[in-house]
């Protein structure tokens, strides 16, 4: 099913990336934490012959080759962007991104918005300032908190069953945190993930001006029970904005299939 794979240079590391399609128009996409590229495997047979189709290895994910908790740099990934539509001999992209891919998305419809077409994203991080991310990866102290709780959790895990036993963090949200901190190398893995996206932090009322000004059409796919990432984030970000269209799916964070694959691609037809 794959036309292609390779690496993309951004600044002085290398991106993994997988290539379908031949189709005249470039879209680019971008994957959510753990998991990987190979997941726009199910949009392929719907958009191959209209797009040329890249999905990246975000840092820390794939075959992406990413030292450390070096930043992928906002500079870095536009200039990535620029070479390969240049590559292509086109003068606009189109972007498909879920969770935090979502988040690359906008950084770039931020950093180059008249050279975007359009933009398909699924629940999708950014739409709002994440706090958490936001202190973790971004101040001084929170790194210092971020890089004890994953090396030493055996306290916080106990906090965090407090917090739920006492109905003060949602169960959904329980499980996220635990799903990443009971595993070593899952813990290890967001230690260096997280850090190294830092710098890819859009400003959603920047991002909402630019869509509005270049009229880019933005698609939101939000699953109705996702926890993580809920609608209400799509609904308000979509306020005032007559090309942003949000469609509550009956699924949770993970929203896409091959079953529904289909009717996401529509709307990038």
């Amino acid at each position: 099913m794959t036309n292609k794979n390779g690496y993309i240079t951004s600044g002085n590391e290398q991106l993994h990336y997988l290539q379908w399609g031949n189709g005249p128009r470039l879209l680019l996409a971008f994957h959510g934490y753990e998991t990987d590229a190979w997941i726009f495997g199910d949009f392929v047979p719907h958009l191959s012959s209209e797009y040329t189709i890249i999905a990246i290895d975000l840092p820390h994910h794939g075959h992406t080759k990413w030292p450390g908790q070096k930043a992928w740099r906002t500079a870095d990934l536009l200039a990535t962007v620029q070479a390969l539509m240049d590559a292509h001999n086109v003068k606009k992209v189109s972007l498909l991104g879920y969770s935090i891919g979502g988040r690359v998305c906008l950084s770039v419809l931020e950093g180059i918005p008249a050279s975007i077409d359009k933009v398909v994203l699924m629940a999708t991080d950014g739409l709002s300032i994440n706090f958490y991310f936001n202190f973790f990866t971004r101040t001084f102290f929170g790194r210092k908190i971020f890089g004890h709780m994953l090396g030493q959790p055996t306290g916080y895990l106990r906090f965090i069953d407090w917090l739920k036993k006492n109905k003060l963090v949602h169960e959904s949200r329980h499980r996220f945190v635990m799903h990443f901190l009971q595993n070593e190398q899952k813990r290890n893995i967001l230690l260096n993930a997280w850090p190294a996206m830092r710098d890819l932090m859009p400003e959603p009322k920047t991002v909402r001006k630019l869509i509005k000004q270049h009229h880019i059409p933005v698609s939101i796919f939000m699953g109705e029970y996702d926890k993580v990432m809920p609608p209400a984030l799509a609904h308000q970000f979509k306020e005032g904005l007559d090309t942003v269209q949000v469609h509550v799916l009956n699924k949770g964070h993970h929203i896409f299939d091959h079953e529904n694959a289909g009717l996401i691609a529509a709307h990038l037809l």
